[in-house]
């Protein structure tokens, strides 16, 4: 898991007045949930924690520069405005560098695109795997070259390329993806056929 570094300042007052306040000043609302104390209340520049989220995602081990310490953590929680997708507050949890966790890692699909011009069709069942092992050691994600996988594949969590310094939490024979055969569907050029309406003359009614 990559490691970068984040300046962060405390802020003194939490709600929706203050949230509004540090909108105004491009800065973030967050939360350090530190153990064994009251968490911290922190607010950060938005365009530094956004690059670092869209660059890296949430797998990434942040040193939290808050005044003269240095605090390790990771993402709890992004939580985003439903309508334009802007961050809106951050949960942090401080973590220990050789501290064993669990984490949710994505599993990633390239050359997608590439299979579907051979006609394949990837049939897509998890998108994620539950591994446990030190910090330092969990990916950022499982990466699966579309390009390798031929008609008839089926591809499990046991076959996926994981470090054997990790443990496997999900189940092993799980499927992660299936690869079938692109059919494509004739097109019906048949109509039905309906019966012709009669238009009576209006000289007949007479």
């Amino acid at each position: 898991m990559k490691t970068i570094s984040l300046n962060a300042n405390i802020r003194e007052q939490a709600g929706n007045k203050q949230g509004r306040k540090l909108k105004r000043e491009a800065m973030i609302p967050a939360v350090l949930y530190t153990k064994g104390s009251q968490s911290k209340l922190l607010k950060l520049d938005y365009i530094e924690v956004n690059t670092a989220i869209e660059k890296y995602g949430n797998r990434v081990i942040l040193q939290l520069k808050v005044g003269n310490d240095e605090v390790p953590a990771i993402i709890k929680e992004v939580q985003r405005n439903p309508v334009n997708h802007r961050i809106i507050h951050i949960d942090f949890q401080p973590v220990s560098m050789h501290e064993i966790i669990h984490a949710d890692v994505p599993i990633i699909i390239v050359n997608g695109d590439r299979a579907e011009k051979n006609g394949f069709l990837i049939n897509r069942q998890l998108s994620a795997v539950e591994l446990e092992g030190e910090v330092e050691s969990i990916p950022r994600s499982i990466t699966i070259d579309a390009a390798k996988l031929k008609i008839g594949d089926v591809l499990r969590v046991a076959d996926l390329e994981i470090s054997s310094e990790l443990s496997i939490l999900s189940g092993v024979e799980d499927i992660v993806l299936a690869v079938k055969q692109l059919k494509e569907e004739p097109i019906d050029l048949i109509f039905p056929m309906t019966e012709p309406e009669l238009i009576q003359n209006p000289k007949d009614n007479k």
